[in-house]
């Protein structure tokens, strides 16, 4: 023991201080599980290091537990806490406290259960049979390894996450394996009066591997593996592991709660407070997402149906709106306007002073033909090119023609220069089309090609003319046309 003890604690220790370098260079996906990592190598090479004090320097008896036998079992929380963390490179912070606590708990549960005592206490305890110790330890390495592979397993896609758990794999599996191997010749040699010798030097093996692995450089992946969905698997156990957490709390609490009455009551007391508490987070977390996702969901419905250039409401929009209104106004007997704007001459704007101060002229001339609707349930949108419609919903044809009065108004107020044969600013020739309350039901096509055929004869009779033609009128055209 005095020769192998040395070659355990170099190997324990080196491997935590590579754990920890590797925790500060790898990238943040994985940041947190090499930090865990190390933080579970710190506690069992601290724990073998006082178990080297307790055998060499103070030759204590087997029977009874001490310190390192704590740290031994505290050993697998952190490496537990990794592979039941969601996947991801965001942790949450409350829930990884409420899954440590139980964990921690846990592991004073087994504590008790084994040596009949708390950690840290000096209690009276019973000699136990060290079979039921190497037992325990075999149980704790095996979950851990099978934990890992499971994770392992439900990584399928190639990245960090799933070259760490690789790593973790390998070194909780040989360890299991070497420690397993160990335990059962000490049990061999206890029942023979002898020393386990060079077996001690077995469990110096995994640590050497875990070394040798996180020295290696970071996998380089492509970014877009790492980022693709999780699969069913993963998510299932990101969500699942907590509850075992729960169980196994409630489980060992119900075991001692005859030997150790207020033990076994708080243990189990906590499992349900934590349990409710996480089903609070969630439940919180759930609502806010929901809430998030709709106002997520309102944002792209408002970015699809608005004008990427001047902001208001785009051809979408516009026959979205213009069907409800015509279904409405056909039903409620209601009058409905439709007016479509063209600005004159724009194609010799665009020509004499560039793409990019013609399109800057449109968004100019939209928030003015904007601001002239006065009604909140008025709509301007871009109908096309350098033209644009406004659909104004209970208004007749005296309404409208005020409103495309003021329309034309609003765009000579900017003067934006353009030199033609009308002047030297811009103007705009606006078709007016009404469906009367007393006509009967019309759809949107017929509004449109009335307002339009408004429109071609405010544009033939010299442009800058606002034009009106009735639906009667419209329907007089075609029958004429047939």
């Amino acid at each position: 023991m005095a020769v192998s003890y040395p070659f355990q604690l170099l190997a324990a220790w080196f491997a935590f201080a590579v754990c920890l370098r590797r925790a500060t260079i790898t990238p943040t996906q994985t940041k947190f599980n090499w930090a865990m990592v190390s933080a579970g190598i710190f506690l069992w090479a601290t724990g073998i290091s006082f178990a080297a004090w307790e055998d060499l320097s103070q030759h204590l008896p087997g029977t009874t537990a001490y310190l390192s036998d704590f740290l031994y079992l505290l050993y697998g929380v952190p490496i537990l806490l990794t592979i039941s963390s969601p996947t991801g490179s965001e942790k949450n912070a409350a829930f990884l406290s409420l899954d440590a606590v139980q964990a921690i708990l846990t592991v004073c549960l087994i504590h008790v259960s084994l040596f009949s005592s708390f950690p840290f206490l000096n209690q009276e305890q019973h000699p136990i049979p060290a079979a039921l110790v190497l037992k325990t330890y075999n149980a704790q390495n095996l979950i851990l390894a099978c934990g890992a592979t499971l994770r392992l397993i439900a990584q399928r896609r190639q990245g960090e996450v799933r070259h760490f758990y690789q790593i973790l794999t390998a070194f909780l599996w040989s360890y299991a394996i070497c420690a397993a191997v160990y335990n059962y010749r000490v049990i061999s040699d206890l029942a023979t009066q002898g020393q386990p010798g060079l077996y001690d030097l077995l469990v110096v093996a995994p640590f050497l591997l875990l070394a040798a692995c996180a020295l290696l450089p970071p996998v380089q992946f492509h970014a877009s593996l790492d980022a693709a969905g999780e699969s069913s698997l993963t998510l299932f156990i990101d969500n699942a592991c907590p509850i075992f957490y729960t169980l196994a709390l409630l489980a060992l609490g119900l075991f001692v709660i005859r030997p150790h009455l207020y033990l076994g009551t708080f243990s189990i007391a906590i499992a349900f407070v934590v349990y409710g508490l996480r089903s609070t987070l969630l439940q919180t977390r759930y609502v806010r997402s929901q809430e998030a996702l709709r106002e997520a969901r309102d944002r792209l419905e408002e970015i699809s149906l608005t004008d990427g250039l001047t902001r208001v409401a785009n051809r979408r929009r516009f026959d979205q709106v213009l069907e409800i209104e015509c279904d409405r106004a056909s039903r409620l007997k209601h009058p409905l306007s439709l007016l479509l704007i063209d600005v004159d001459y724009f194609k010799h704007l665009n020509d004499q002073y560039g793409h990019r101060r013609g399109d800057q002229c449109l968004v100019e001339i939209a928030g003015a033909l904007r601001d002239a609707l006065v009604r909140s349930n008025d709509l301007l949108a871009r109908y096309g090119g350098e033209e644009f419609a406004a659909i104004l919903a209970d208004a007749n044809y005296e309404g409208a023609y005020i409103v495309a009065k003021r329309m034309q108004a609003s765009v000579r107020e900017l003067k934006i220069r353009n030199e033609t044969t009308l002047g030297e600013f811009a103007t705009i020739s606006i078709g007016i089309a009404t469906l009367n309350d007393s006509h009967e039901s019309v759809g949107p096509t017929a509004l449109i090609e009335a307002a339009d055929r408004a429109l071609y004869l405010a544009k033939q009779r010299g442009r800058n003319r606002v034009e009106y033609l009735s639906m009667q009128a419209l329907s007089m055209r075609i029958q004429s046309q047939t």
